[in-house]
């Protein structure tokens, strides 16, 4: 028996293919008596289609989308890898799916009009977005159009929007790093800052700049560069931060995260300078790869679980319609001290 198709459907219904498809997928813009015309015709045929037939019985399609828009090689990563692994637990023990998307970026409409496909389509019932900017366009159009969003790394400043909810680092990691580095009696302290257009970097940015105020430190800007969030932009940025110094170095380097501190390690090696010894150095997020790093990384770190999970429960929250949903949470980080910072004797 031949299957019927939505072309059968359209015909049926004396109108357009597109018209079935836009019932199909629960656009709004359809006129009452179309929709209930063309669901007519549906139900009488049986026609069901495969990733659309939760929607023609109003049921939730229970999958939730998780898109990686960071870049870099996932699986040498233990720290982005766990974004994965507890997205998905995480999902699973409220019984829904995680349909998973690797992107490089959103910087080119192919991959922004890919996430919004998926979206409009109705695969999912809501999406998580891991590494746009603080500022992206296409999300604040798919708020707009009452898709669910959750984000990780994203905040705006007196903004209650009941179906984008956020996850991100607390506000004070760069300040904590340079009390800790005080306490050690540094006073020379360089600061390699991340992807501004990052809210954590801007908010790491704003920590240092106010711990170094406090304990009334000298901020050079010889010691101050922007660099990225990858161990490649730390390396090529510490590289250029130490040739600039003309030998005058920081006694302690700040790196904006884990990646980009091993950047500074290896930037620090080719210039004859010795961790701690020469330059103490710190990064933040607590990436296991700093466990193994020679010497063993100081890093504020947090916990990765604990974010991934309050965001997937809070999105399956907001998809089930329940009441007091928080919008916006901040999850503090904690001291891990290891051997790549060192306690200066007598410090002016």
């Amino acid at each position: 028996m031949k299957r019927i198709t939505s072309n059968d459907i359209a015909k049926l219904a004396n109108v357009s293919r597109s018209t079935v498809s836009r019932v199909i997928n629960g656009y709004a813009d359809v006129p009452p008596e179309t929709r209930e015309k063309v669901m007519k015709v549906i139900k009488e045929n049986h026609y069901y289609p495969q990733l659309s037939g939760q929607l023609l019985t109003g049921k939730l399609m229970k999958t939730i989308g998780f898109f990686w828009a960071s870049g870099g090689n996932i699986a040498n990563s233990p720290l982005t890898s766990s974004f994965f692994v507890n997205t998905i637990e995480a999902a699973a023990s409220r019984g829904y799916l995680v349909l998973t998307c690797i992107l490089n970026d959103l910087d080119n409409d192919e991959n922004i009009n890919y996430v919004k496909k998926i979206f409009m389509e109705g695969r999912i019932d809501a999406g998580i977005i891991v590494g746009a900017d603080n500022n992206e366009p296409f999300i604040d159009e798919l708020i707009e159009l009452g898709k669910i969003v959750g984000l990780f790394d994203y905040y705006h400043e007196g903004e209650n929007i009941s179906n984008r909810i956020t996850v991100n680092f607390d506000r004070n990691s760069g300040e904590q790093v340079i009390d800790y580095l005080y306490r050690l009696g540094h006073r020379k302290i360089g600061v390699i800052d991340g992807n501004m257009s990052r809210y954590s970097s801007m908010q790491r940015h704003e920590g240092y700049l106010r711990g170094m105020m406090k304990h009334n430190l000298r901020i050079q800007s010889k010691w101050l560069i922007y660099g990225g969030i990858t161990e490649t932009s730390g390396y090529e940025a510490a590289k250029i931060l130490l040739e600039r110094c003309d030998k005058d170095y920081p006694t302690a380097i700040c790196a904006s995260n884990d990646a980009v501190a091993f950047g500074v390690y290896k930037a620090c090696s080719e210039y004859g300078l010795k961790i701690p010894d020469d330059i103490s150095v710190v990064g933040i997020d607590g990436d296991l790869n700093g466990l193994y790093s020679n010497p063993p990384l100081t890093t504020i770190s947090f916990d990765f679980k604990d974010m991934f999970y309050s965001l997937v429960t809070r999105v399956i929250d907001t998809i089930n319609e329940k009441p007091d949903v928080e919008r916006d949470v901040f999850i503090p980080g904690s001291l891990t001290e290891r051997k790549s910072c060192k306690y200066i004797d007598g410090a002016m």
